[in-house]
């Protein structure tokens, strides 16, 4: 049995070593930017902050402005801006990351008011480094909005979630869709879009409620997440590096021919027995 053993040893270290190395695939290397801002869809509102860059980047749909301000005084009124990554920003593969920020300076005024059709538009572009550099996702996209300014008087309506003296309130009429793409080694990836990181404001189902008279924030994130082969690396268990996997076979391969010389080079040495020792004759 074990001059069996030592003969297959080498072979199967080699083997085991040579059937691991194997060029192992990258996660792709994703980056992104994000252009957007308000269409002037409501009467009541003002519109400032026409939406700049480079023209190749910003949505088809304009011209968009990166603030809208309704209802207040002279000096002072409620406002949304949005604000944008609108420089290559990278893009880790399972993590959700954020792609733009809308903030609410929410001001209180004396009687309830409301607007509606609000659209705010965004154009998603995503690139993968891995490769030839190339764009995987150019996507425009809307999120439409509803706005309810609460009549702050006592007792305030519920829900009243955040707290503060009558909640106001956005609907959210059209959400972002999830969008389907291939990366440049052709495998398969999903981007989902929600909000996140809601500061002085809170979200129950497709109504974010936001604080009166402070400032509000919610995140737009996406997260994404790979669909489809080729297998990814991240998506196995641990597996040893090749190089790791090589030296160790060679390591195996070492020891069988050292313990090979080893027995080459014994020398066994005869037991004299008792009357033999007493023999100087013999």
């Amino acid at each position: 049995m074990k001059k069996i053993f030592n003969k297959t040893l080498p072979i199967a270290a080699l083997t085991f070593a040579m059937g691991y190395v194997v060029p192992a695939h990258a996660v792709p290397i994703f980056t992104f930017t994000e252009y957007g801002g308000f269409t002037a869809d409501v009467g009541m509102a003002k519109y400032s902050g026409a939406l700049a860059g480079d023209a190749d980047l910003i949505p088809a749909v304009h011209p968009l402005y990166t603030t809208m301000s309704w209802a207040g005084n002279r000096t002072q009124q409620s406002s949304l801006q949005l604000h944008t990554q609108t420089g290559p920003t990278s893009l880790l593969a399972d993590t959700w990351t954020t792609i733009s920020t809308l903030q609410h300076n929410n001001n209180i005024i004396s009687s309830s008011n409301s607007w509606f059709d609000q659209d705010i538009w965004g154009r998603f572009i995503l690139s993968d480094a891995d490769g030839a550099s190339s764009e995987v996702v150019d996507s425009d996209s809307v999120i439409s909005l509803n706005f309810t300014e609460t009549k702050n008087a006592k007792k305030c309506a519920a829900p009243n979630p955040v707290g503060t003296a009558c909640d106001d309130y956005f609907t959210i009429t059209t959400p972002i869709d999830d969008i389907f793409f291939a990366a440049n080694d052709g495998s398969q990836w999903m981007a989902t879009f929600r909000f996140a990181n809601l500061v002085n404001a809170a979200q129950i189902a497709n109504v974010v409620y936001t604080g009166e008279g402070t400032t509000s924030s919610v995140d737009v994130q996406v997260l994404v997440t790979n669909t489809g082969a080729p297998l990814r690396v991240s998506n196995l268990a641990a597996i040893p590096e090749p190089a790791t996997v090589v030296l160790f076979g060679l390591g195996l391969i070492g020891l069988y021919i050292a313990n090979q010389r080893k027995e080459k080079t014994l020398i066994k040495v005869p037991v004299k027995t008792k009357s033999e020792r007493q023999s100087p004759g013999k």
